[in-house]
């Protein structure tokens, strides 16, 4: 029985720093899908000259979860009737629990919805660009950030649930 709730502690515990670690790996996924995504979003404003909800729509069908979601919300608010900048910021507000994405990198996307909807298509292109480039670098250290973290929670999961043992043994 007690080789059974060793075993029980350091599985849960290996199991917890596994699950911080892929939440953690997800991150520099999700920056990249958004900057596919705003890629998209931008093509769709400014070359098809497609209208908000509509060019919401395409994204929507073009990303994966949790973008996807993001898009259908942003789409259902455009059509009730709300602003572009507000539904972003709301979106955002509500959409947030489904990422892994940090605080900065919340703040870089905020930046989106100022100007959409508002200015003609190459005003928003260029705010959608300057927004994909700090994506891009946001991207880049969070692909070093998360292999580091990554790992270091992995074994720690594993180290704590031995400690656990140890230390009620």
């Amino acid at each position: 029985m007690l080789i059974l709730g060793c075993v029980a502690l350091i599985a849960g515990c290996g199991s917890f720093g596994l699950w911080l670690a892929s939440r953690i790996r997800r991150r520099p996924v999700e920056l990249r899908e958004c900057l596919m995504a705003l890629a998209l979003l931008d093509t769709e404003i400014v070359w098809g000259v497609t209208p908000l909800p509509e060019a919401f729509c395409i994204v929507k069908e073009r990303t994966d979860q949790p973008w996807q979601g993001f898009f259908a919300e942003l789409q259902e608010r455009l059509e009730r009737g709300e602003t572009a900048g507000s539904a972003w910021k709301e979106t955002i507000s509500s959409q947030k629990e489904q990422f892994c994405l940090k605080q900065q990198d919340w703040q870089v996307i905020c930046d989106v919805g100022k100007g959409l909807g508002r200015s003609d298509s190459q005003e928003q292109h260029k705010q959608l660009e300057l927004v994909q480039h700090q994506l891009t670098l946001l991207k880049d250290q969070a692909g070093i950030w998360s292999e580091k973290q990554a790992k270091m929670w992995s074994y720690l999961g594993f180290l704590c649930g031995i400690a656990g043992v140890l230390i009620l043994i």
